[in-house]
């Protein structure tokens, strides 16, 4: 009898909390093919960290857990789980939602966190909007020692941990903390870090080349530049420049931000959305909070001041956003969505958390970021041989590749093992997909015609998971993947179809 009441509770003990399963969720035009799990972390007496578990579809006993972080820093990891690597696709403002053919769990069992606190559906029981780096590294591996102890029969899958764009700094930083606490997570394996800004100096300089050399700096501005700054060269460290509160200074920020002033994508060079403001959910309202409006705002702020003449030719006012130099995104579904009672009831969240935003502004615009490069991080996980890899869309201004790839070269000093070779995807024609280069202890790869959400729809999603798989499962890139026979493709292509021709039709009304 003893012998059975200990068999007992130890299932008890070793088994997913099922208080937070979640077993349907609204509008979803199909039953959910794997387990999925939400609810809140208690990482302080003030702090509550949100989190959202789907299980892989595909052996979720021995899949990998991946740990997904979203950047900004203030922004949700629920963007990733609705508009990239997510097992959702949300359309008509949250009146359908169908499945993500490529979504990352087909494989592998993911964890998206909102972190730090106040950002997506977490939240803080006080007026705190001040975060550092080393205190979001702290929270984040609190949670997860909590999130083990809720999960223990995941305790012996191998752990990753990924993330983008400002998760270039919540990625290492995490993963230096559980590589030296090695008791606490044996089973972590590696990180993977995606259009990831690791190197403030790095980031600037290559910044100002790779617009320039994508057409979108004025020539007559940057020649100046070059003459008045540089010594009448391009190879130049414009970051120190720019750090001067002199003419110089001034110039040189100017040129970093010529790409908010073209009409494309800072995220997606190759993009453009023209915003109707007479949806039933205007997204213009939410689209001002994002990052970009950050930097914009910080453009006007530094280096604009009271000269007529720039602010005639740079600031646009928020009340112009439509009329004027439209904002470029689609990412405005998912946020009615995850707004409706209907699924905040799925999710059991509480009625006093805000409104769910994909950035929180305070939090991002107080943000302290401690460290200028992520290089003793890096050091810590590479020399304790970890699977570490990094990846880049390409077509992304704002964490672009030659970034990465400067950082890893000449920051990191790590030697080429297998110089840079296409990978590829057998099933299509041209085959080539990307770029990737082995060094010693890390990968970087290229995702060809991605911007900063590579995984997202309108990007490259097959190609982004093709590179996912090979890399949870240590295989060569251009190894190739299967595609899901049960996929609703006549649906997707009615749902990305219906945007690009919108964003045609508004274009040209606009232009006439």
């Amino acid at each position: 009898m003893i012998l059975l009441l200990f068999i007992t509770l130890f299932a008890l003990g070793s088994t997913a909390p099922a208080d937070q399963q979640i077993t349907s969720l609204p509008n979803l035009t199909e039953p959910l093919r794997s387990k999925h799990y939400a609810g809140y972390l208690s990482i302080s007496d003030v702090k509550q960290l949100f989190y959202w578990y789907v299980e892989s579809e595909e052996s979720p006993e021995t899949a990998p857990v991946v740990l997904w972080l979203n950047g900004g820093p203030g922004c949700a990891s629920m963007e990733g789980l609705f508009i990239e690597m997510g097992p959702f696709r949300v359309r008509n403002y949250g009146e359908e939602v169908n499945r993500n053919p490529w979504t990352w769990n087909r494989i592998a069992n993911i964890i998206y966190l909102d972190a730090p606190a106040g950002v997506g559906f977490s939240y803080y029981n006080t007026t705190k909007k001040v975060f550092t780096d080393d205190e979001v590294a702290q929270d984040n591996f609190n949670a997860l020692k909590m999130w083990f102890a809720r999960f223990p029969e995941r305790k012996t899958n191998d752990f990753y941990i990924a993330g983008e764009s400002y998760g270039g700094t919540y990625v290492p930083m995490l993963s230096a903390r559980i590589t030296k606490a090695n008791v606490d997570f044996p089973q972590f394996k590696g990180m993977l870090v995606g259009n990831g800004c690791v190197d403030d100096q790095i980031n600037f300089n290559t910044n100002i080349m790779y617009q320039y050399y994508h057409a979108v700096v004025d020539e007559t501005q940057m020649q100046n530049v070059t003459q008045q700054c540089c010594n009448g060269t391009m190879d130049c460290d414009y970051y120190t420049i720019s750090q001067g509160n002199d003419t110089c200074g001034d110039l040189v920020n100017q040129l970093s931000y010529s790409i908010y002033y073209t009409g494309y994508d800072p995220y997606f060079l190759y993009f453009a959305c023209y915003l109707n403001p007479n949806l039933p959910y205007p997204p213009h309202e939410e689209i001002r909070k994002l990052q970009k409006n950050v930097l914009r705002n910080n453009l006007y702020k530094k280096i604009i001041g009271e000269s007529p003449v720039l602010k005639n030719k740079y600031f646009y006012p928020p009340s112009n956003d439509i009329q004027g130099q439209p904002d470029c995104a689609s990412h405005d579904d998912h946020f009615p969505y995850l707004n409706s009672p209907e699924v905040k009831k799925a999710l059991r969240i509480p009625d006093y958390v805000p409104k769910y935003e994909m950035c929180n502004m305070e939090i991002a615009e107080n943000y302290q970021s401690q460290y200028p490069t992520m290089k003793k991080f890096f050091d810590t996980v590479i020399d304790a041989k970890k699977h570490v890899a990094m990846f880049n869309g390409d077509a992304d201004t704002l964490c672009n590749y030659v970034e990465n790839s400067q950082f890893i070269y000449k920051t990191l000093k790590k030697t080429v093992k297998t110089a840079m070779m296409p990978w590829n995807d057998p099933v299509q024609l041209p085959m080539a997909v990307g770029q990737v280069t082995e060094y010693d202890g890390i990968t970087l790869i290229s995702i060809k015609g991605g911007g900063h959400f590579p995984a997202a729809t309108e990007q490259k999603p097959k190609e982004t998971f093709q590179m996912f798989q090979n890399y949870v499962k240590h295989q060569n890139y251009s190894t190739p993947v299967a595609f899901d026979k049960t996929f609703n493709l006549t649906s997707t292509i009615i749902a990305v179809g219906s945007k690009l021709f919108l964003s045609f039709c508004i274009s040209i009304i606009l232009f006439l």
